[in-house]
């Protein structure tokens, strides 16, 4: 068995394993998605609040407009009952005045109920939306807080490997591992293959009994045939 192809197995290995830790790295979840959500209830939560202070103006202001009207209609009905107006064409007038301005005043008494429902509904759905924007950004924190542990952990993880797979590398003759970087390249990580039975566990090719021969002789130049990859016997697994 090549002493040199059983070190290039615990390269693979780390390769394998590096690819798994890199992999799991990149697929953490950042929360941009989640940030984007929370913006937008945080844009949605801004227009309900900017819809309630355009009711609540609206509001004043209709409160402010029955006091007027209130005002006008006493005092015109002050001068309609006090006595003072004698004419029946000024009396007509305002009996008139006071009639418009009581239909004024009931027009804008009915806006106010309308309003009052209206803040009632935008107080709840204020309430409905920072009681979700919160949970968004509870969880946003909750994301980016694991994220930041677990990546440190990862590249920690990859970094100690990286030195140990260099270290490991170093005890492999040069052009053989050059060779194993360049099918590794090619084959989807995977440049060397342990042999413990009859097949390759690369393809799933079964080996003639003379090339499985040379495989358990240890020979550091074999490759399968069908897939390139090189091949190691482990004897303890076979």
């Amino acid at each position: 068995m090549s002493e040199g192809l059983k070190i290039l197995y615990a390269v693979q290995q780390a390769d394998l394993e590096l690819a798994r830790l890199q992999e799991a790295l990149a697929g953490l979840d950042t929360g941009e998605e989640l940030a984007a959500e929370a913006a937008g209830a945080e844009a949605e939560l801004e227009e309900l609040r900017r819809q309630h202070r355009a009711s609540e103006k609206d509001h004043t202001d209709r409160e402010l407009e029955l006091e007027t009207l209130e005002e006008k209609r006493a005092r015109f009905q002050a001068q309609l009952y006090g006595g003072t107006v004698r004419n029946p064409r000024q009396l007509e007038d305002l009996q008139n005045e006071v009639a418009m301005l009581s239909r004024e005043k009931g027009k804008v008494e009915d806006r106010l109920l309308e309003l009052m429902e209206s803040l009632e509904l935008e107080r709840s759905q204020i309430g409905a939306a920072s009681a979700h924007l919160k949970e968004l950004q509870e969880r946003l924190a909750a994301v980016r807080a694991k994220h930041e542990t677990t990546g440190a952990r990862l590249r920690q993880e990859i970094a100690d490997l990286e030195a140990e797979r260099e270290a490991r590398a170093a005890g492999v003759d040069r052009q053989l591992l050059r060779r194993y970087e360049q099918i590794r390249a090619r084959q989807g990580n995977l440049g060397l293959v342990r042999i413990t039975g009859n097949t390759c566990p690369g393809c799933h090719i079964t080996f003639p009994s003379e090339v499985l021969k040379s495989i358990k002789a240890g020979r550091p130049d074999l490759t399968c045939e069908s897939c390139g990859r090189l091949l190691y016997w482990d004897e303890s697994e076979a």
